[in-house]
């Protein structure tokens, strides 16, 4: 009987101890589930696929860039997308690089905090600069309605020679009808130099 009870209590304090260290075990961070955010495969031919495009061009003498999958800087820890302009022809031309995660693919609960980081590398970049771009929204009708949008413009100046920096922007509460959230990198108007981007992540929590 002795032993016994000996047995009974070694299993009682062996549970207790167990459950002492889940209740102070540290929350783990949230996962990125951006897929090749790393830009370690190549974004322009991986599934699922990064978009590159210039926008407003001015038809009779537009800027001109050059957009390439670069193992000249990287953190992540070879390949980053480097986009240059050595020469503002138009006002109003900018380069835009956009990725779009639909929610079919990752779920995002209402109510759940977004997290998009990036880091950028800049050389000699000058004029506006980069800016980078956090949004949401839901398809209605064939139109797509903007439930939420961030951005660095006008508040971070993103310029000249840096080494690479993490920019980060947020949705503290995703709204209940989301169709996708986005992500744009934008190589701004009137600016010229290199920019470097690596490491972008998405975190739902």
């Amino acid at each position: 009987m002795n032993s016994f009870r000996l047995v009974l209590s070694v299993v009682f304090l062996s549970i207790l101890f167990n459950r002492c260290k889940n209740d102070n075990a540290q929350p783990q961070a949230p996962a990125n589930v951006l897929i090749n955010g790393d830009f370690e495969a190549n974004p322009f031919t991986q599934i699922p696929l990064w978009h590159s495009a210039i926008l407003k061009n001015s038809k009779t003498t537009p800027s001109t860039y050059t957009v390439d999958y670069s193992t000249e800087a990287a953190t992540s820890p070879v390949h980053s997308i480097k986009v240059s302009c050595d020469a503002v022809k138009s006002d109003s031309t900018y380069q835009l690089l956009e990725r779009v995660v639909y929610t079919r693919d990752v779920p995002i609960p209402e109510g759940a905090k977004l997290t998009m980081k990036v880091k950028i590398k800049t050389a000699t970049i000058q004029g506006n600069g980069i800016s980078f771009v956090f949004g949401g929204g839901d398809y209605i009708n064939g139109v797509v309605v903007t439930n939420f949008k961030s951005s660095t413009e006008g508040k971070v100046s993103i310029t000249g020679s840096n080494e690479f920096t993490e920019y980060t922007l947020t949705c503290d509460s995703a709204p209940k009808d989301l169709y996708a959230v986005y992500v744009d990198l934008i190589y701004l108007p009137k600016t010229t130099g290199t920019a470097y981007y690596d490491d972008m992540s998405l975190t739902i929590n």
